[in-house]
């Protein structure tokens, strides 16, 4: 018989970094990279940054894409992050309630294309955790982790409109300090040969 070899993943890697011209003036692009960002505005008035680059779709080219971003500080909540069909232009308010947005937030509240799936206790994140979020192409399927184990959360798609679109990582932050760091890979906690 024949030894079965699973499928590698194909994924799509790119330099990225959060954009200081899709940034609202109270948060702080800093590092190497530019791949942490920290809230440094008025407290509890959320503030928004996306990244410089699109993810574009094309199931053609790739299976997968997936980043991370590690929470360096945090207070109570007020951290969301995902993706977005397009880098909103209103930075001073939390980027997740609107079509075409899937999102991780850290109350554990998940949304899929701006509605509402339910808080679910133990998805919650705060200081210390890794959390992702990913996309398959073919299949559209939205996959979250948390410190690196996947989250039960299947049955989440990409709305079937904007299949073949690009979209923007990004990250709301409500309190003065929250302070995040992105990977937008290679190299992850959650083991990408697991899916």
């Amino acid at each position: 018989m024949e030894k079965q070899t699973k499928k590698k993943v194909f994924l799509k890697f790119q330099e990225n970094c959060w954009d200081s011209f899709a940034c609202h003036n109270g948060i702080e692009i800093s590092g190497d990279k530019s791949l942490i960002v920290h809230h440094k505005g008025n407290p509890s008035v959320w503030r928004s940054v996306f990244a410089k680059y699109p993810i574009v779709l094309n199931k053609h080219l790739f299976d997968f894409f997936y980043y991370e971003i590690s929470v360096q500080k945090k207070d109570d909540w007020g951290i969301i992050f995902g993706f977005a069909v397009k880098q909103q232009t209103k930075l001073d308010r939390a980027i997740h309630c609107e079509k075409g947005t899937y999102t991780y937030e850290s109350n554990g509240h998940i949304r899929i294309n701006g509605e509402g799936k339910g808080t679910n206790a133990e998805y919650p994140y705060g200081f210390g955790d890794t959390v992702g979020i990913g996309v398959h192409f073919a299949t559209r399927q939205i996959i979250f982790t948390k410190n690196g184990l996947r989250l039960d959360t299947s049955g989440f798609f990409v709305d079937p409109s904007f299949a073949d679109g690009s979209f923007y990582p990004f990250v709301s932050l409500v309190y003065s300090d929250n302070k995040i760091e992105a990977n937008f890979g290679p190299n992850f906690k959650f083991d990408l040969e697991t899916l």
